[in-house]
């Protein structure tokens, strides 16, 4: 599965939301995956993190109906194992500033094989052999 780009949870998010200057590359880059031009994976973690961050702002709705969206979309959704819990708890030894959260979808990158990943958040650079796309950077570099 190498030749799948991992989407965390930011690229959806931005598009679903309200202006921000990530809005239309996270939106250019869905339009890719619905039209099967790029080849994108995430994973059920990445949802369960939009469930939750949608919750905590009081729009619950909001939340289900983007999930509900992502789960139409022609992608693979991942499940998240116990392996890669295991493998999250190597990344957070190695790399303590990561947030759990982002150790476990980097664990699920590694135990698929992908090693790229789309997202606002720099700080996935910090994981070796991971390969972080900005989605500007990315929009721009396909337009």
């Amino acid at each position: 599965m190498t030749d799948a780009i991992f989407l965390d949870a930011n690229i959806f998010m931005y598009a679903a939301g309200s202006a921000h200057h990530y809005k239309a590359p996270c939106l250019q880059i869905l339009a890719l995956v619905e039209t099967k031009k790029l080849t994108a994976v995430t994973s059920s973690e990445v949802l369960q993190e939009i469930l939750y961050r949608y919750s905590h702002l009081q729009l619950t709705e909001k939340g289900i109906h983007l999930c509900r969206r992502i789960l139409d979309f022609p992608m693979e959704i991942l499940p998240v194992t116990a392996s890669d819990v295991q493998r999250a708890t190597e990344i957070l030894e190695t790399s303590p500033s990561i947030k759990a959260r982002d150790a476990i979808h980097a664990a699920t990158m590694f135990n698929n094989q992908i090693e790229e990943i789309l997202t606002a958040d720099k700080h996935f650079e910090r994981i070796s052999s991971l390969n972080r796309l900005d989605p500007h950077d990315y929009a721009a570099s396909i337009s």
